[in-house]
């Protein structure tokens, strides 16, 4: 498969935005094992520079994950990954933000979970904490302020993947901006938790694009052959706010091998949004 950027940089006012689960590293894998992180970590590197998004959600990093990349892609990024865990340990969701284009001018870490307060916290059957960290952000050249959240819901759970996808809706509100979530939703784009969103004003990327840079493969790859057949549960979905609305002009799921490797048993997703006069 080609190994050329599906999106690759853009120029404002489009901004480019992606979503990866970058797969927690496995320990006692074989170093040429496709789910060794060793084996496919310089694969990740390859597609994030060369695809160049303004801004990069990240799922599923462990500490010396992040360290290893962070090392790698400061300072044309800065990354803002936190942990699930009561002392903010453990694995880890986040951002990697081109400050170049984007000023952060906020931070929230939330649990989702019913004491959203308490990192760490866990409900309605989870197997493990899970968490949204969202980022109030500042356009440097359009001037537009919007907030970005990057989420992981949970495997198990139809009924906690449901109530996130509510509490989500309800900071969105709250922030009263326009807004981007991006993640590793463990469901289709059919199901409950994308419907709630879908219901309360966003739209998903894929659908509402004015062209796609790829098919429409499933997301969970698995290190396999992609399938068009297969679910989508990595999502990109844009909310405007007052005045303001998301378009969207390109997307794509990514099926990038490069230097011949898998980055993650995951697709990259990708968006390119404008937000426009309403």
């Amino acid at each position: 498969m080609s190994d050329s950027p599906l999106v690759g940089p853009r120029s404002a006012p489009d901004l480019h935005v992606l979503s990866l689960n970058v797969r927690r590293r496995v320990p006692h894998r074989r170093t040429d094992h496709p789910d060794a992180w060793t084996h496919r970590r310089g694969a990740v590197l390859e597609l994030l520079g060369s695809e160049s998004p303004h801004l990069a959600a990240l799922q599923e990093v462990l500490p010396d994950q992040e360290r290893w990349l962070t090392e790698r892609l400061q300072p044309r990024w800065t990354a803002v990954l936190r942990g699930r865990g009561r002392r903010g340990d453990g694995e880890r969701v986040g951002m990697l933000v081109d400050t170049d284009r984007l000023r952060i001018t906020g931070e929230h870490v939330r649990a989702l979970s019913r004491r959203p307060e308490r990192i760490g916290s866990r409900s309605w059957g989870t197997l493990f904490p899970r968490i949204a960290v969202g980022l109030r952000l500042e356009d440097r050249v359009t001037g537009t302020r919007f907030l970005a959240v990057s989420v992981h819901l949970d495997v198990a759970s139809p009924l906690a993947r449901r109530r996130s996808a509510e509490l989500l809706v309800r900071w969105a509100d709250d922030a009263g901006l326009p807004v981007v979530v991006l993640g590793d939703a463990n469901a289709p784009a059919d199901s409950a938790p994308h419907r709630v969103l879908t219901d309360a004003g966003f739209a998903d990327t894929w659908t509402a694009a004015a062209s796609h840079a790829s098919e429409q493969w499933g997301t969970h790859l698995g290190y396999r052959a992609p399938r068009q057949d297969g679910r989508r549960i990595d999502w990109i979905l844009a909310r405007g706010a007052d005045g303001v609305r998301a378009s969207v002009s390109a997307a794509a799921v990514s099926t990038r091998r490069p230097s011949g490797v898998w980055p993650s048993d995951h697709a990259p997703v990708h968006a390119v949004l404008r937000w426009e006069a309403a």
